[in-house]
This record gives structure tokens, C-alpha cells and sequence, in this order.
């Protein structure tokens, strides 16, 4: 399996579990600190990244300033992000949530000096309205949970960019170390100063905390493996996996704006994945006429098919 499938596959993964988690934050939001929710994530990612890397090496890192950055973002994403799920519409929140593949976009520009294609930027797009088709937002009362979610969304975009920039010299369970050890502190005096969670809300915590650590891994893992922009309308597929249960699971057929918004996602997905395999196969191409210079007369397709 080449790098670029493994990555698509750990976004799909991803998607999954950030659905789930993004829909029990709503149904609990507003009903628990949005620094207990924190806490709850944060510790539990921290022990994730000591499962995958026990003892010290976990801790050793090249760039402690940027990866304690990281986590700073990461933290003020997550306040940010359960504060505007729990108290927005739930179809507003989620619209604003998914213009994070631009963000990704133009950090990629920013931070990691790479090459956004106008395919890229044009999947983006494409899947940013096929969002929209499905949110159906209203964004009516306009208020300061509306601030919030976009400060969320371009934290969001930030965080997924630095994760691939710290990866350059730190291993992926360092990065998700720090990712989750800073928003874990930044919240811990919750648990000291604010209420207890109501005894309803407490059977959702556990859930809370295995899937958001999962996602927050899986998307580390896989901008790893390729480029973020490339991988920037896979964020929206939650969008999708979310109409898909609720066609398994409650038997409701979308309308068929929702459908076609579908589509629209999925198909900036496979064009962005398209140029990827594309500029992928002419790189194999290119390092093959580098090592067999007498092959250099020969077509790039053909050279490519051997």
C-alpha cells in the first residue's frame, strides 16, 4: 500500500470518528464545561501517545517551542470548537466548521512552502458547496458563538498544517504527545473549580474520550504520508459517513440537495486524490529516467506502464 492510499484510509477513519465525537458534543454541550470536555480529550490523548511510545523517548522532541505552539492551538480550537457546537444550531456550526479545507489550503502555502495546484484549490471548493448543500445553514441571530466557530475552524486548519510541518524532525507520537499535554493542563483546574459533569452526561465521557484522541491520531498519521492540501477535502467526509448512518441506522432518505452535496463532496475527494496519483506516478517517472538515462528518449507513459 503506497503512502498516499494509507493516508486517504486514515482520513476516512478519521471522518468516522470526529462524526461521533462532533454529535455527542452537541448533545452534551451545553450541559458540560466546555473545559471539563477538554480535559477529558486532552488527558485522554496524552495517554494514547504514552501508549504508542512508553517511557521518555515520547518527550523528546527537536522543536519544543513549536510543539508546545501546537498545543496551544490545539487547545484554544477545542474550547473554542465545544463552545460553538453546543450552543449554535447544529447545522450552523457544522457549515462554518467545514470551510477548514481552505484554511488548510492556504497554510500549506504559508507554513509549509508547498504547491497548491489550481485542482487543489478547486476541490476545495467543490467540496466546501457540497458542505453547505448539506448543512443547510440558516445563520440567523448572528451572535458571538458565530466568532467562535470561525476562530475554531482556522485553528483547525492551523493545527493540521503544523502537524505535518513538526513531523519533519518529531516521530507522531511526540507530536500528538504535546498536541494533547497542553490542552490536558490548560484544563485541568475545570475538574477543581467547575461543577460536576450532571450525572446524564456522564455515560458519554468515555466515548468522548476514545474517539477524539483516535481522530486527533489518525489525522497525524496521515499528513505524514502526503501533502495537506491534498488531503484537506477529506475533512469534509464526515459530512458524508453522517448521512450515511442516518440512511443505516434510522432509515432517512437524504433530499436530494443533501444527495447531490454528497456527491459534490466525494467528488473533490477523488480530484484531489486524481492529481495527487498523478503527480505521484510522474515522479516514479521522472526518478526512473534519472537511474536509466538511456530510457530518457522514451514516452513518460510508457516508461510509467513498464
Amino acid at each position: 500500500m503506497t503512502g498516499q492510499r494509507l493516508a486517504i484510509r486514515l482520513m476516512i477513519a478519521q471522518a468516522t470518528l470526529f462524526a461521533a465525537e462532533t454529535a455527542i458534543i452537541h448533545h452534551i454541550g451545553a450541559q458540560v464545561s466546555a473545559l471539563q470536555l477538554a480535559f477529558v480529550r486532552g488527558a485522554s490523548g496524552v495517554v494514547l501517545a504514552l501508549a504508542l511510545a512508553p517511557g521518555l523517548a515520547v518527550m523528546r522532541t527537536r522543536q519544543p517551542v513549536l510543539q508546545l505552539l501546537r498545543g496551544g492551538v490545539a487547545f484554544l480550537y477545542l474550547l473554542a470548537m465545544i463552545y460553538s457546537f453546543g450552543h449554535l444550531p447544529f447545522a450552523d456550526a457544522t457549515a462554518i466548521s467545514y470551510t477548514q479545507t481552505l484554511y488548510i489550503a492556504v497554510f500549506s502555502v504559508l507554513i509549509l512552502g508547498e504547491t497548491v495546484s489550481g485542482l487543489n484549490w478547486a476541490a476545495a471548493a467543490i467540496g466546501i458547496a457540497g458542505a453547505l448543500l448539506i448543512s443547510k445553514p440558516s445563520f440567523s441571530g448572528w451572535t458571538f458563538a458565530y466568532f467562535l466557530a470561525v476562530l475554531a475552524t482556522s485553528l483547525n486548519g492551523l493545527s493540521f498544517v503544523l502537524n505535518r510541518y513538526l513531523q519533519r524532525e518529531d516521530s507522531e507520537a511526540t507530536t500528538m504527545f504535546y498536541t494533547n499535554l497542553v490542552p490536558a493542563i490548560g484544563s485541568l483546574p475545570a475538574f477543581v473549580w467547575a461543577a460536576p459533569p450532571p450525572a446524564g452526561t456522564l455515560v458519554w465521557l468515555p466515548a468522548l474520550a476514545l474517539l477524539g484522541p483516535l481522530g486527533v491520531y489518525c489525522g497525524i498519521a496521515a499528513v505524514r504520508r502526503s501533502s495537506a492540501a491534498t488531503l484537506g477535502p477529506y475533512t469534509l467526509l464526515r459530512l458524508v459517513i453522517a448521512l450515511s448512518a442516518g440512511i443505516v441506522v434510522f432509515h432517512e432518505i437524504p433530499d436530494a440537495i443533501s444527495a447531490i452535496g454528497a456527491g459534490l463532496i466525494l467528488g473533490s475527494c477523488l480530484l484531489s486524490a486524481g492529481y495527487a496519483n498523478r503527480r505521484y506516478s510522474q515522479s516514479l517517472s521522472a526518478a526512473f529516467v534519472k537511474t536509466r538515462p538511456d530510457r530518457a528518449s522514451e514516452p513518460t507513459g510508457m516508461i510509467s506502464a513498464r
